[in-house]
C-alpha cells in the first residue's frame, strides 16, 4: 500500500446523511468498537481458512462503511470479500487486511481528536 492518508470530511458526511456531526461521530464510535472485534475475528480466521467467517465479517465492513461514507474502508472491504468469495490467495487477503487496518487507526485518531474539539 501506498502510504496515504484517509480523509474524512466530517461536515460534507454528517450532513449527506442528514445528521449533526456530533451524531455522526457517535454512529462512527460504534463502528469502531465493532471493527476492533471484527479485525480481530478476521486475524484469527485467515490463517484457518475459515472464508465464511472472513466473508460474513467484509460483507457487513462494506455496508458499515459505506452508509458512514468512508469509501476507502469500504472499497477494501469489498476487495477483500471478492477474494474471500473466490477463496483465492489468503496471503494478498491479509495484505488488504492490513491495509485496512493502517486506514482504520487513521479513523480512530480522527474520531479520538475530533471529540476532544
Amino acid at each position: 500500500m501506498e502510504n496515504k492518508k484517509l480523509l474524512v470530511d466530517l461536515a460534507q458526511n454528517s450532513s449527506s446523511l442528514h445528521i449533526t456531526p456530533q451524531i455522526y461521530l457517535r454512529i462512527l464510535q460504534k463502528a469502531i468498537d465493532q471493527t476492533s472485534q471484527d479485525i480481530k475475528d478476521m486475524e484469527s480466521a485467515l490463517p484457518i481458512s475459515d472464508y465464511p467467517k472472513v466473508q460474513t465479517i467484509t460483507h457487513k465492513l462494506i455496508g458499515d462503511y459505506e452508509n458512514l461514507r468512508i469509501t476507502m474502508l469500504s472499497s477494501l472491504a469489498r476487495q477483500m470479500n471478492v477474494m474471500v468469495k473466490a477463496q483465492q490467495d489468503t496471503e494478498k487477503i491479509v495484505l488488504l487486511l492490513n491495509d485496512f487496518v493502517t486506514y482504520f487507526e487513521q479513523l480512530r485518531q480522527f474520531v479520538a481528536k475530533s471529540k476532544t474539539t
